[in-house]
């Protein structure tokens, strides 16, 4: 298969400063839109590899959502049970933050950093070792 070539704009190391920080809002809501990002790069090569056509592929792909690639990636063997299980899992946390209704409070101090930091982590490990997120990626 060859790889197509895009860039990230160094999206991780802002993940990971955002952790170290607490911020935990930034730390999730990037994290999800690097893995939805990723995640539509992935699925997009897998189905023009197998000669499907392009605007089907728009078609297919453009209106998915983290959970429904999270789906799609575990169908492609791309990622594990326990992976789209915490990919679903990221989905729901940035959810929270962005659909946050005023009477919902949001984690802070310790019981953030225990329900967050792993999540952050985890999303870390799926970008860079399942779905190749680097800070540039060149065709192979």
């Amino acid at each position: 298969m060859v790889r197509f070539v895009w860039y990230d704009t160094a999206q991780l190391p802002k993940i990971r400063k955002a952790a170290e920080r607490n911020e935990w809002f930034t730390a999730i809501v990037l994290s999800a839109t690097q893995l939805e990002r990723h995640s539509y790069w992935i699925i997009r090569e897998y189905l023009e590899y197998r000669r499907i056509e392009s605007r089907l592929v728009d078609l297919l792909i453009e209106p998915l959502h983290l959970f429904q690639f999270a789906e799609c990636l575990l169908a492609m063997k791309a990622i594990d049970e326990r992976e789209c299980q915490t990919i679903k899992e990221i989905n729901k946390a940035r959810n929270f933050f962005i659909h946050r209704r005023m009477r919902e409070k949001f984690k802070r101090g310790r019981e953030a950093r225990e329900a967050y930091s792993s999540l952050v982590d985890a999303a870390i490990k799926i970008l860079e070792e399942k779905l190749q997120a680097k800070t540039a990626m060149v065709g192979s």
